[in-house]
């Protein structure tokens, strides 16, 4: 008498971003970032301290 085996899934791979997708992920926010303090020295400057 044969046992019934189970029935084998294939194995699915992940899916790795490429390196370049993961690091642009941490520089957008900086770059953002950034993009705030500069706008934030320019009004400062801009103001002349009025």
């Amino acid at each position: 008498m044969r046992v019934p085996t189970p029935a084998v899934r294939p194995r699915t791979r992940t899916v790795q971003p490429p390196p370049g997708a993961v690091m642009s992920r941490y520089v957008a926010p900086l770059g953002f970032t950034l993009a705030a303090v500069w706008v934030a020295i320019v009004f400062v400057l801009a103001g002349g301290g009025h």
